[in-house]
């Protein structure tokens, strides 16, 4: 699914050369669109700057109240089953990329994780959108100016994502070796699909959320609360649930139509200023909450200013809790059928949560720690495929997976 690191990315620098990041196209998005798809999306960018400022982030589990899940999939639960053994560790593979290209990552991939999907850096520059898929990588051809992404992919190897044209970004479907536009939306992005072929995005002509029902479906925009600026929908669970952000708010969208904000987690002592969900896996949410600290202009480094606060959080939309996670600082960026997650650290560091437990994920040999070096994207139901990027010894991104057991 979609990740909270899309956000991070936001400020990459020019792709070929030594960087984790993209600041061109935050550049270009500035003056191309009033809205960016960023960690829950709509209106987000102040978490993107708080979190590269290498912000103090809140500790521990830190335990909310929500009204319990109801709708299509049943009445609310007091527990939630116990899960598998998770894995215990993981070793890093590189992905093969075309043409000798230098630099990839990772930005989805399917609960099985049989599909993979992202973009290359072509060394005549921009972005080629790729699919992964038994052990080969395939070049997508997506109309546009060569600046493009898969972000999604189903298990039937139908995937997402958007092309930049002259009109702006447009979103696409890859279905059957065919490439062809979403219908309904001259300019927006798609950012999940589910196995059903239900696809998620936003409409940016209307700051909307919108689902298609298939990929050749007029889309529906998702509703918004009264007086809400803008919204975004970042990804979809199979029995139709759909996150993403209202305004400064996680939202959620039943399948039965009822909808409803995502509660703040408590950030040291008060409610999170603003929070997005970024991921949903079978009732389990993941995505980000910070204080609000630095969003209007303030300087985190004056004297007597407020501390800055990110948090990676995660939901359950059975019980209607909410923790923030005390593994995942800087993002959490991916969920699976038991709740686990993956995402990133303080330091610099992929890391798998489960169970109560953070295993660190294994770099490119020779890496130089950064605060963006190594981002976990993706994360397979079993636990035992982790889709992401870890930079090489020159600080080039590498599209990578780890393998866990």
């Amino acid at each position: 699914m979609p990740s909270e690191i899309d956000l991070l990315r936001s400020l990459d620098d020019q792709p070929r050369t030594p960087s984790t990041v993209d600041v061109r196209r935050a550049i270009a998005a500035g003056r191309r669109r009033r809205t960016r798809r960023v960690v829950g999306y709509a209106g987000a960018a102040a978490v993107t700057a708080i979190a590269l400022a290498g912000a103090s982030l809140a500790g521990g589990l830190v335990s909310g109240e929500a009204a319990p899940r109801t709708g299509a999939s049943g009445p609310p639960v007091d527990t939630v089953p116990a899960g598998p053994t998770p894995p215990t560790s993981c070793e890093l593979e590189r992905l093969p990329l075309p043409d000798r290209e230098p630099m990839a990552l990772v930005t989805g991939a399917n609960p099985t994780a049989e599909y993979i999907v992202g973009r290359t850096y072509p060394r005549s520059g921009g972005y080629q959108a790729v699919i992964w898929h038994g052990g080969t990588v395939k070049k997508v051809m997506l109309p546009g100016d060569l600046e493009e992404s898969l972000t999604d992919v189903n298990s039937t190897g139908t995937a997402v994502g958007w092309s930049y044209s002259a009109k702006g970004q447009e979103p696409y479907v890859y279905q059957g070796g065919k490439v062809s536009k979403l219908p309904g939306v001259e300019r927006g992005f798609a950012n999940a699909i589910s196995d059903t072929g239900a696809i998620v995005g936003v409409d940016e002509e209307i700051d909307a959320p919108v689902l298609w029902s298939s990929p050749t479906a007029q889309p529906k925009r998702l509703p918004l609360p009264a007086g809400t600026p803008g919204g975004s929908a970042a990804a979809i669970d199979e029995d139709g649930t759909v996150v993403g952000a209202a305004g400064d708010q996680a939202y959620v969208w039943f399948a039965d139509g009822t909808h409803r904000p995502l509660p703040m987690p408590d950030l040291d002592g008060k409610p999170a200023a603003m929070a997005r969900a970024a991921s949903v896996r079978d009732g389990w949410v993941t995505g980000v909450a910070n204080n609000g600290v630095g969003r209007k202009g303030e300087n985190p480094k004056a004297e007597g200013a407020q501390r800055v606060v990110v948090a990676a959080v995660r939901w359950n939309l059975r019980t209607g809790a909410v923790e923030v996670l005390d593994g995942a600082q800087n993002a959490g960026n991916a969920t699976n059928a038991h709740g686990w997650q993956a995402g990133t650290d303080g330091q610099g560091h992929a890391v798998f949560i489960a169970e109560g437990k953070t295993l660190v994920l294994p770099a490119v040999p020779g890496q130089k720690l950064a605060p963006l070096a190594n981002i976990a994207t993706t994360l397979s139901d079993d636990g035992r495929t982790i889709g992401g990027q870890s930079d090489d010894a020159t600080g080039t991104i590498q599209a990578v997976v780890w393998r866990c057991h």
